[in-house]
């Protein structure tokens, strides 16, 4: 929202200085604001504009990878309702306060937008999440996104134009729920170049691996069975990187799995541990990756979950080492 004011020549200064905000601030990715603050800056930002709808115009400058894991892995998916299924469950990374929930059947799906505890969404809230998933899944897997029709709770606004421009669908005001609607067909439809941007990702974790391990010395992995299973433990992290996971990238049963470590010396945990270990010290030092998003690429599920595992590998919590490191 901030960079969207800029980009129309305002000066934001003030107003960030007024929330006790600087720039540099905006730019550390582990930084968490206030959902107070975050509210009445943007009120602030569109109020300076003189555009109410300011929140539906700002997602659409962000570059494609701005969101960084959320993007990436929603360019991996191979259809429109499974793009839409990973923003859910990676929302937390953006705002943990909010929750994206799917519902739907085999004449369509509906994607909502609650608090955690089911409540109401203040609608700028609203406008910028469902302008942003729109944006994101158009600029890169699905040019061409249909949406059925959009409800939104608020009131009409004086001019609503601007709604149906962005969603290019009927929008009905004062609903009752958040919410996007979409045609089964619509839903399922195929992405556009989605094996692409996974194989970026997996790319990406395997060079942070070998940086690792050559910042720590350590000689890299020998040829063979351990060699595999360390590659197979890296391609399967974005779905937990489970021994069964592994197993199966690997066409092998979990117990084969097992008994083959054994016999190289070592074992699926210690093995899962190294790599982990090796890959979130590349992304600790990283200073652009958030640690909540390291907890994600690593295939955690809650963050006090990856402090633990970071604890026992280093003996120190990732923010800890991030500053030692920096």
């Amino acid at each position: 929202m901030v960079r969207a004011a800029e980009a129309r020549g305002l000066e934001v200064g003030d107003l960030l200085e007024g929330a006790g905000l600087t720039a540099g601030f905006l730019e550390d990715p582990d930084s968490r604001i206030p959902a107070k603050t975050v509210l009445a800056l943007w009120n602030a930002l569109r109020e300076r504009s003189g555009d109410p709808a300011l929140q539906l115009a700002a997602p659409s400058a962000l570059p494609f990878g701005a969101y960084r894991v959320i993007d990436y892995l929603v360019a991996a998916s191979a259809t429109v309702g499974d793009g839409f299924r990973r923003f859910a469950q990676y929302f937390g990374l953006i705002a943990d306060a909010l929750t994206i929930t799917i519902t739907g059947d085999e004449d369509g799906h509906s994607v909502s937008l609650t608090t955690a505890d089911g409540g109401p969404v203040p609608a700028v809230y609203v406008d910028y999440v469902f302008a942003a998933l729109v944006t994101r899944i158009r600029m890169r897997i699905r040019p061409g996104l249909s949406l059925r029709r959009v409800e939104l709770r608020q009131p009409e606004p004086a001019d609503a134009s601007p709604y149906g421009v962005l969603f290019r669908a009927p929008v009905r005001f004062g609903a009752a729920a958040d919410r996007m609607c979409f045609s089964a067909a619509e839903w399922g439809a195929p992405t556009e170049l989605a094996d692409e941007s996974l194989v970026r990702l997996l790319e990406e974790h395997a060079r942070i691996l070998a940086k690792g391990i050559a910042a720590r010395g350590l000689p890299p992995a020998s040829a063979g069975f351990r060699d595999e299973v360390q590659k197979a433990i890296v391609s399967t992290l974005s779905e937990g990187g489970s021994a069964a996971a592994v197993a199966g990238a690997l066409n092998v049963s979990v117990r084969t799995l097992q008994r083959r470590l054994v016999d190289a010396g070592t074992s699926f945990r210690e093995l899962s541990d190294a790599v982990r270990s090796q890959l979130a010290e590349g992304y600790l030092g990283d200073p652009k990756v958030s640690i909540t998003e390291v907890t994600f690429l690593l295939g955690f599920s809650e963050e006090s979950a990856f402090s633990r595992a970071f604890h026992r590998w280093t003996g120190e919590s990732p923010g800890r080492w991030r500053r030692r490191a920096r």
